[in-house]
């Protein structure tokens, strides 16, 4: 029985095979495991349509590193418009940085879904092997969301409302980081006031 290869394009060695080489190919096996897991690579983007590179039925004893394995690539370089970049369809999920002055648009065999990055953007995406890729954080559900204020250094910490306002509420602060529905602190006399000035 012959070798097979896994959705990550891991050695499967048959008994008894690759007898004096079996060693240098779980080496291999070891080394696309461990970049799949905690992999980087930086990734030039120069043309507007590329693809990243992935061996899926790759039996050898020397390990190449690819960029379609890795957990987390940073794409840089000025590629003249949107990029179109083909990722392996297997199932798969990327840690994405996007450092070019354009648009990455992620897309798997047929494209049956796609996921746009904008320029400056991270994102965790995933691939689910049947031609989609997705936000893997698309409806993100939090109850404190941490922010960094870009324009003065330190963070801040929000706690968000558990449940949801009335008509006419808006989402007020103590001034402590816990946000809440209430008044907006428009009175009934700033109300006619602000309609007689501004009509």
């Amino acid at each position: 029985m012959a070798s097979t290869f896994s959705n990550l394009g891991i050695i499967l060695q048959a008994s008894g095979e690759n007898s004096g080489t079996w060693g240098d190919r779980t080496n291999v096996n070891l080394q696309r495991i461990d970049n799949a897991i905690s992999g980087y690579s930086a990734t030039v983007l120069a043309a507007t349509t590329t693809s990243l590179a992935f061996s899926t039925n790759s039996d050898t004893t020397t390990y190449t590193e690819e960029n379609g394995r890795s957990k987390v690539i940073e794409f840089t370089g000025t590629p003249g418009g949107t990029v179109t970049l083909t990722v392996p369809n297997i199932d798969k999920d990327y840690i994405a940085k996007n450092q070019t002055n354009q648009s990455i648009t992620f897309t798997a065999g047929a494209g049956a879904s796609t996921y746009t990055l904008e320029s400056g953007y991270d994102a965790h995406i995933f691939v689910d092997g049947s031609d989609e890729v997705r936000n893997a954080y698309n409806k993100l559900k939090v109850n404190t969301l941490f922010a960094s204020n870009i324009a003065v250094s330190g963070t801040t910490t929000f706690t968000l409302p558990t449940t949801d306002g009335t008509n006419g509420q808006a989402i007020i602060t103590n001034g402590s980081g816990t946000l809440s529905f209430g008044s907006a602190g428009i009175s009934t006399g700033k109300a006619i006031a602000m309609a007689i000035v501004f009509g």
